[in-house]
């Protein structure tokens, strides 16, 4: 359960990472960019999706920081930001942990029944 202290600690953008990675299409293309970086192009064809849908979802990406463009000549190739993914994982990981000093919604709010303080 989520306590106030951990609540207080979650990044403001938690609302931007889970918009990025609510559509199937952005996840696969994250776990592509984990192997190795491509471009536009090679996106498209490995996804089987036009490059224009590529790059739609590819601001999304660039918007939450989970990517980042590096231009190689004619080409632009993207990869995953690593940063950002490790910033994340943390996030995630504090959101999502459950364990002792956590505080479960029933009793918080049968304190508040009682008029007992929390």
């Amino acid at each position: 359960m989520l306590n106030q202290q951990t609540a207080a600690n979650v990044p403001e953008d938690v609302p931007r990472l889970c918009r990025a990675l609510s559509v199937e299409t952005r996840v696969r293309m994250l776990a592509l960019l984990h192997q190795r970086s491509m471009c536009v192009g090679a996106l498209a064809r490995a996804l089987g999706i036009t490059d224009a849908a590529v790059s739609q979802h590819l601001r999304v990406l660039r918007d939450a920081k989970l990517v980042v463009a590096e231009r190689r000549g004619h080409f632009v190739h993207y990869t995953i930001n690593p940063d950002t993914v490790e910033r994340w994982r943390h996030a995630v990981v504090g959101l999502l942990s459950v364990g002792d000093g956590h505080t479960s919604a029933s009793s918080d709010c049968e304190m508040r029944r009682r008029g007992g303080e929390r």
